[in-house]
């Protein structure tokens, strides 16, 4: 079996900044996973699992919830340990964003014709079914304010066969090891591809978030 990872609409956009790095020292994320027609509860719960290391490792506070319903606290987040004692002013509230991922399933196709001949040739030539997928994000404020829409598409084309299998393997002798098509590197392309558009997506809606933040007087607090 030989899966490829094909990039779609917004998948394969520029990315400016660099996940690796603490670009959300400042900011809570309530991240709610909610399940369609390619995630179930559990692989649901999973994504929220890997999108909450993604954004603790940038720093950011997060607080994921699976499936719908209300989230945990209301209004903006101040850190206590950023309070002085005795100072005039509390800190700026850190920015709270309320960000909801939805998966589903397109389109899927097993090309009928693909594995009559996978059949008659005793799997030499490939049996193929593809499928399309759609990963939508919608970002808000803790006002419920809309931030950022996005939706991402890709594709996923499976190839079964003993040729396909046999062919791919002498290719990978020639190929750099990062190029190679072994059983994970699809999902590794599409998960890299997926949370780098994703930390694109937040850290928009972030600097949306504080230019739209109203104003405070000076000297008082915010």
């Amino acid at each position: 079996m030989i899966v490829v990872y094909q990039p779609l609409s917004g998948l394969h956009r520029p990315v400016a900044i660099d996940p690796q790095l603490p670009n959300f020292t400042d900011t809570r994320l309530d991240v709610r996973c909610i399940r369609g027609t390619l995630l179930n509860d559990a692989q649901a719960g999973v994504l929220c699992d890997r999108v909450e290391t993604l954004f603790t490792n940038q720093g950011a506070e997060v607080h994921t919830y699976v499936g719908e319903g209300p989230l945990d606290g209301d209004g903006p987040v101040v850190d206590a340990a950023e309070i002085g004692s005795g100072s005039a002013a509390p800190a700026e509230p850190r920015t709270r964003l309320l960000v909801e991922l939805r998966a589903r399933e397109t389109d899927e196709s097993s090309h009928p014709w693909s594995w009559v001949l996978y059949a008659a040739s005793f799997t030499v030539l490939p049996g193929v079914i593809e499928s399309s997928f759609e990963q939508d994000i919608v970002i808000r404020d803790d006002t419920g304010f809309l931030l950022v829409s996005d939706t991402l598409e890709g594709r996923i084309i499976t190839r079964y066969g003993l040729g396909p299998w046999l062919g791919n393997k002498v290719l990978d002798l020639t190929r750099k090891k990062a190029d190679r098509l072994g059983e994970d590197a699809a999902s590794k392309d599409l998960s890299a591809d997926l949370y780098r558009q994703l930390s694109q997506d937040v850290f928009n809606a972030k600097m949306r978030a504080r230019v739209l933040r109203p104003a405070t007087p000076v000297g008082q607090a915010p």
